[in-house]
């Protein structure tokens, strides 16, 4: 047990403290600028600031521990990006949009709930440019409620899912690994694993100034975006249009997806994800334009002068969103049946905790649970009581009771074994809104035809958090330090500036303006979007789809599984994708494959995987920094008088 005391350290001490109120000092208003003047950074922007105080602390002599990097790096983001509580910034959009054209155009302006944006016309038309008016009261207080509800949701499943992937099932969690090995060669400086962790920091800077700085900062001079690497891929599906029409095909720039073949252990993953995403992309879409060309719309006119992003979003949205959730459902039956004894040892174990982790501060079982049960209770109530009194209860129960816990389990095992994020499938709520509202049939232009639409439906997975606690686990860091400066530190000042800023910043002029370009050419595009699916305008939820791909797969798997065959229905599920991203982690899974035999064993990439792959990644953030700090400065200058 002393033992265990001495390992498990507190990442909460002054120095964090100091990092967290200068990151919210100085990069959050940038970052608040940065989002309506050209957009949000493509990386978090987080570790430029915690180099800094790192560089500072060797400076004088009394580094930070790795425990202190985590943590700092946690609050510092907190602080930046304010992703607590109300955030301000998204309240610009919500009074634009209720006041906007296309909304009056619907005539759904006047059935925007009281709790999503104020009443009150002047605000609407930015008349009144204030948070500090009574009517912002519901929607601050709303906002308050969820995210605390959503917080220690967030908590108790994101820790059960670490254990039961972590301690249970001992899962890599290849990138979430990346960020140990980070902190661990920080701490340490070890000469050898310092080199490569410095020399594709460096490769990583350079690559990312040519790759993302050029387009940034070109705009910003000469109002031209010159691209020398397309990002995020190199689109040569024109090439194959004329012998496989909506063939999904192209190179990923993005060295990183590379580096993560590297890393990944199970080459058989790796395998089934290259060719579910072959199959999809080379064979799926041209078979849809073919054969089943009633699947997608005529007027959509697939795949005809369309580039690959455009493949990509008509394609997903009629019919690999539908195949996803298939795969997912069947992916969700498989973990059950196959890994019961695991979630049987899970709940065992979190039961009776052991000393060891009632030490790094985790939770019970039966904490687990009732912090769950409770939050849930009161979500629905919140729901059905007050935000949207009479809609029907067993939807509702499905979206904040059986999709969550099924995304959850689906996607945290996908991370944790391959380092890839399974989004959420797009417009999955919107479709289910849409099919119950049809069969139900309420109106489009009424108070439950329109409200569920801002409702907060996204009950939290535990995905962020069980990736957090792997990380604490990985540098033995406490959880109850980690909890608290990022939420007893880091959300307040966040908070209280996020107020201040974003207060000055409409102050100063009406929102969307010539000021702020990004949100002038992007919010209407979104706004339309919104506005198509409030008013029933878009519906592409395939049941057929459904049932077809959950068949399929969990037919593969059964059959799999009886003659000892190798397949990853994760594999399976993750490739569901256009094929650039699996085709680049195969090329690296290979080539570690091709190095480690070509040399009889004697050179393993895999062995400095993690140090190249964390060096690139923060070479990247730090040259994006520094490329969106420098575009900010220029376009803020052209107002001056001079």
């Amino acid at each position: 047990m002393s033992g265990e005391a001495r390992e498990w350290k507190s990442g909460l001490t002054w120095r964090v403290v100091l990092a967290t109120i200068y990151s919210a000092v100085v990069l959050l208003p940038t970052l608040i600028w940065a989002e309506l003047m050209i957009g949000p950074p493509p990386v978090s922007l987080s570790w430029a600031v915690v180099i800094l105080f790192y560089w500072l602390a060797l400076m004088y002599g009394a580094p930070l521990s790795k425990q202190e990097l985590l943590v700092m790096f946690a609050a510092v983001g907190t602080a930046a990006y304010a992703g607590v509580g109300l955030d301000f910034p998204s309240a610009f959009y919500r009074v634009w949009f209720s006041n906007s054209p296309i909304v009056h155009a619907y005539g759904i302006s006047e059935l925007l709930p009281y709790w999503w944006v104020p009443k009150n016309e002047l605000i609407r038309a930015q008349v009144i440019r204030t948070f500090l008016h009574p009517e912002w009261g519901p929607v601050i207080l709303f906002s308050m409620i969820f995210w605390i509800l959503s917080l220690v949701m967030g908590i108790s499943l994101g820790f059960f899912y670490y254990y039961l992937y972590t301690e249970v099932e001992k899962l890599p969690w290849p990138m979430a690994r990346v960020n140990v090995e980070i902190l661990s060669v920080l701490e340490s400086r070890e000469p050898e694993r310092m080199r490569i962790f410095v020399l594709f920091a460096l490769i990583g800077f350079v690559y990312s100034m040519i790759a993302y700085g050029t387009p940034i900062l070109s705009q910003s001079l000469i109002g031209l975006r010159i691209e020398i690497i397309p990002i995020p891929w190199l689109d040569m599906s024109d090439a194959f249009q004329d012998v496989l029409p909506g063939a999904m095909v192209g190179l990923d720039t993005n060295p990183l997806n590379y580096l993560l073949g590297i890393v990944l252990p199970w080459y058989h993953l790796i395998v089934c994800m290259f060719a579910t995403s072959l199959f999809v992309s080379l064979i799926g879409n041209p078979m849809v334009v073919w054969h089943f060309p009633y699947l997608i719309p005529k007027w959509v006119e697939f795949p005809k002068g369309m580039k690959l992003p455009d493949i990509l979003y008509w394609s997903n949205l009629y019919i690999w969103i539908a195949v996803s959730i298939g795969a997912g459902f069947a992916v969700f039956v498989e973990q059950i049946i196959a890994r019961r004894k695991s979630l049987y040892m899970t709940f065992k174990s979190l039961y009776k905790p052991s000393s060891a982790l009632k030490l790094a501060g985790g939770l019970s079982f039966k904490s687990i649970l009732g912090i769950y049960l409770i939050g849930t209770l009161v979500w629905f109530l919140l729901l059905e009581l007050i935000l949207i009194p009479g809609f029907p209860m067993l939807p509702l129960l499905f979206l904040i009771v059986v999709w969550p816990a099924l995304y959850g389990l689906i996607s945290i095992r996908a991370y944790a074994e391959t380092g890839l994020s399974i989004p959420a499938p797009p417009e999955f709520t919107s479709n289910i809104l849409i099919a119950t509202m049809m069969a139900y049939n309420i109106p489009v232009h009424s108070k439950l035809g329109i409200w569920p639409w801002f409702a907060p439906l996204g009950v939290p997975t535990g995905f962020g958090w069980a990736r957090t606690f792997y990380i604490c686990s990985g540098v033995r860091c406490t959880f109850r330090s980690y909890i608290k400066a990022v939420y007893l530190v880091a959300a307040p000042v966040a908070m209280l500036l996020n107020f201040i800023f974003s207060e000055f910043i409409w102050k100063m002029s009406y929102i969307p303006s010539p000021m702020f370009p990004y949100a002038q050419i992007f919010w209407p595009l979104n706004a339309a979007r919104s506005v198509l699916w409030c008013t029933r305008q878009i519906y592409s939820l395939n049941p057929m789809l459904i049932i077809y791909s959950f068949i399929i797969v969990l037919g593969m798997s059964s059959v799999a599984n009886i003659l000892h065959i190798p397949i990853s229905t994760i594999g399976i599920m993750t490739g569901i994708q256009p094929l650039p991203t699996p085709l680049a982690m195969f090329i690296g899974a290979t080539l570690r494959k091709i190095v480690y035999r070509a040399s009889k064993g004697r050179i393993d990439l895999m062995k400095y995987g993690y140090m190249m792959l964390g060096g690139f990644a923060m070479g990247l953030s730090v040259a994006i920094a520094i490329s969106v700090s420098i575009a900010i400065f220029l376009k803020s200058i052209w107002p001056l008088p001079y």
